[in-house]
């Protein structure tokens, strides 16, 4: 650690070190004419960063874009790699946001829709030289989506390591991975679209058994992948982006949604902070595995300062914290019938009493969760096993086909 009184820490030390003081700043890059150049997409800050590139976003085409930054007040530029030497030139500069100009982010802050249009040509930069050199070898992110495009469960980016990355390290995750919405197949309008939330430390790939076991005929399973180490709050308001950006390319009429443990809590804040009415999509089931609705008692004891800090979401996840307590001011929206899935396989020598090995059964059985759930139902399985259980799917296929409707 620099101790120095004239340390200057840049923009990848906060992400690194200060999580709690970075936000997301999201939305999309038109272009009315063909561009054959890859497009970097990044942000600016002369207060806060003394014009460093606080975050930057490849882009092999017009698109969605995301950038991961520092609280502070930023300006939103576009480049156009014209001559492929990966240098951010004066001469390539064909748009930035201007409405406003000047964009303003609060640590743990999402704001999205940050959509503007480029020109086919450079313009003369608008105040001052950008010096950004590309690295040669970036990740390969996934189409999502959004993008129109199909992934495979199989894929690297959804394996256990960058699960591991994205609860420790949130800002490599979304370097490298992003926040998306994924998808097996293209969009089918004929079919009700299932999502599936994972929870701490999980990836799209804990899902492959139960979504490769619904009938696809009538469902096509999508799979909201986000770094689990950062607050739920702030993971709540990019599942509300993404899904909104989602509609506003498929305008799909039903969904459902399926969460795994922490991902419950992520969706029930979603429902609440956002009203499904007639003019979008109707949300119809949620269904929640394993979710710890009281919370967790050992992130009380997680540390918050020091040389080891625990993620964000632990935070959270403290039983009677904040974001728990917000999550059950509001009751669940009439039309969203929701199911309770729990596990009761736990080792009582690691919690003291009833649990699933993880999550304690009074937490996952919380009152307040179980008086609005239209099914409530126990299996022994723990809490890692309920993903794989053929009795867990027999009752979740139940319950797509008869609550769902």
């Amino acid at each position: 650690m620099n101790l120095s009184p004239f340390y200057n820490p840049g923009p990848d030390d906060i992400k690194q070190a200060q999580p709690e003081r970075c936000g997301v700043l999201m939305g999309k890059i038109v272009s009315k004419y063909p561009v054959k150049s890859p497009l970097v997409i990044i942000a600016v800050s002369k207060q806060i960063t003394n014009k460093k590139v606080a975050d930057y976003n490849i882009l092999p085409e017009p698109g969605p874009y995301m950038l991961y930054v520092p609280e502070g007040r930023y300006n939103i530029l576009a480049f156009a790699d014209f001559n492929k030497n990966l240098i951010c030139e004066q001469n390539e500069f064909v748009g930035q946001h201007e409405n406003p100009g000047i964009v303003s982010i609060a640590g743990g802050q999402v704001i999205g829709e940050l959509d503007f249009v480029i020109s086919n040509t450079g313009k003369k930069l608008f105040d001052f030289p950008i010096d950004l050199k590309m690295p040669l070898h970036k990740h390969k992110k996934l189409n999502s989506l959004e993008d129109g495009e199909i992934v495979s469960l199989d894929d690297d980016m959804f394996s256990r390591k960058y699960g591991s990355v994205g609860l420790w390290t949130p800002s490599r995750f979304i370097e490298a991975v992003d926040v998306n919405i994924y998808a097996l197949e293209k969009f089918d309008k004929a079919k009700i679209p299932v999502l599936f939330v994972h929870g701490s430390g999980g990836t799209p790939k804990d899902w492959e058994f139960i979504a490769s076991n619904i009938d696809r005929t009538l469902y096509q399973p999508w799979f909201f992948y986000y770094p689990s180490g950062l607050h739920l709050k702030t993971v709540s308001d990019l599942l509300y982006e993404k899904l909104n950006a989602v509609y506003n390319k498929y305008k799909f009429k039903k969904l459902y949604i399926t969460a795994h443990s922490m991902g419950g809590l992520i969706v029930r804040s979603f429902i609440n902070e956002n009203n499904f009415n007639k003019d979008s999509y109707c949300l119809k089931l949620f269904v929640s595995i394993s979710t710890p609705w009281g919370g967790v008692d050992r992130a009380k004891l997680a540390p918050t300062n020091g040389f080891f800090k625990s993620p964000l979401s632990w935070k959270d996840l403290s039983p009677g914290s904040k974001f728990i307590e917000s999550l059950f001011q509001k009751k669940l929206p009439p039309q969203v019938k929701f199911c309770l899935l729990f596990g009761y396989k736990g080792d009582k020598l690691i919690l003291k009493g009833a649990d699933d090995g993880t999550v304690a059964l009074k937490s996952q059985l919380d009152p307040r969760a179980q008086s609005e759930a239209a099914r409530c139902f126990g299996f022994n399985e723990n809490h890692v096993s309920m993903l794989f259980s053929k009795e867990v799917l027999g009752q979740f296929r139940e319950m797509l086909a008869t609550i769902g409707g």
